[in-house]
């Protein structure tokens, strides 16, 4: 990664090509999650415990998205109150519409067309709180949820464009470094006092501790926190020269050591290492990493990230239907034909989205 003779590009304004490669990381290690769930897991048809270990790794895709958003969010935001001497609001909320909804609720409309017709079963709390972006504070009574569970992530990210840009305007660049900083210790204090605490499991019994806005945040305001250090030229400068290739490659090692060995603060190295090797990508474009994320390809499935994910919702739903198909026949020793007719209106389902 060494880009000594090549200037440090902005870290605002402008396309950055660099973070669509990040994207296709962050897509390509979801869809390996979801996609096999169904094939190397217990009642998959290549049921492999260590490769579908190795598989679950791919969700760590969800907190790249995590940091490229808080870190490209706030990007845009620092250009567009240095352009104009303030953030509109209102213009940020518009294109954040056009961006996420329409596909989105297409989305939703599909699933609930298939449960309509009696494909599978959502609840009317599940389809509620995915609409409202509360999924990942709704509890189903039944078991099954896993059709929208999975939209928990958009809910995270939809709280944080919420909450980030007013903090933004009230706090000011400059004072947003360290507001920013401080929210996110806070945040990462809370996490595990909660994790014993579980107030939240008292209050909606049944709710997921990992899937929380409260618990999460913190991985989109770290990146938040790179872009405002970055969008100082002085601070952005020593960053470059601080993300040398041997510190680059460190804290890639370090953040596959957090994984492997679950240190105390697991959750917050994380949440800081990720953006981290985002940014020192973005500082050094013409580093071989750079040059990777910056290929055609990568920008192509980059840009295509978000469509890719809903799409990838859609057939999450029928493999998860279909594995418990699997897990039916097996457990009522039914008819080969019948779990053959059952995995096949599935297929046919799936293929017709």
């Amino acid at each position: 990664m060494n880009t000594a003779s090549a200037p440090t590009p902005p870290t605002t304004g402008g396309y950055l090509p660099t973070l669509d490669g990040w994207r296709a990381i962050a897509i390509l290690g979801v869809m390996v999650a979801h996609g096999t769930a169904g094939l190397l897991g217990v009642d998959g048809a290549f049921a492999n415990d260590r490769l579908y270990a190795l598989s679950r790794y791919g969700a760590m895709g969800v907190d790249v998205f995590f940091g490229i958003s808080g870190f490209l969010i706030c990007s845009r935001l620092i250009e567009e109150h240095r352009a104009r001497g303030r953030i509109n609001l209102k213009g940020f909320y518009i294109r954040r519409f056009f961006r996420i909804l329409p596909p989105y609720f297409a989305l939703l409309a599909a699933l609930a067309l298939l449960s309509a017709v009696g494909v599978f079963a959502i609840s009317g709390g599940e389809l509620l709180s995915s609409v409202l972006f509360l999924r990942n504070y709704f509890a189903p009574a039944a078991p099954g949820g896993w059709y929208t569970g999975h939209l928990w992530s958009l809910a995270v990210e939809e709280h944080f464009y919420l909450l980030w840009p007013g903090l933004l305007v009230l706090w000011g660049v400059r004072r947003a470094r360290w507001g920013c900083a401080a929210l996110s210790l806070l945040l990462a204090a809370w996490r595990v006092a909660e994790f014993r605490l579980e107030i939240g499991e008292t209050l909606i019994p049944g709710l997921g501790f990992y899937t929380r806005t409260d618990i999460r945040l913190d991985a989109l305001l770290w990146g938040c926190w790179f872009a405002l250090m970055a969008s100082d030229p002085h601070t952005r400068e020593r960053l470059t020269r601080l993300l040398s290739v041997p510190v680059w490659l460190g804290a890639l090692g370090a953040l596959v050591a957090v994984l492997a060995v679950q240190p105390p603060l697991a959750m917050l190295w994380q949440s800081l290492l990720i953006p981290c090797l985002v940014i020192g990508t973005v500082l050094r474009p013409a580093s071989m990493v750079g040059r990777v994320l910056e290929m055609s390809g990568m920008r192509w499935i980059g840009r295509m990230s978000y469509s890719l994910y809903c799409g990838n919702s859609c057939g999450w739903s029928a493999m998860q239907l279909n594995r418990r198909c699997r897990s039916a026949c097996k457990r009522r020793h039914l008819t080969s034909s019948w779990c053959s007719r059952a995995r096949l209106s599935v297929t046919t389902g799936s293929s017709a989205r």
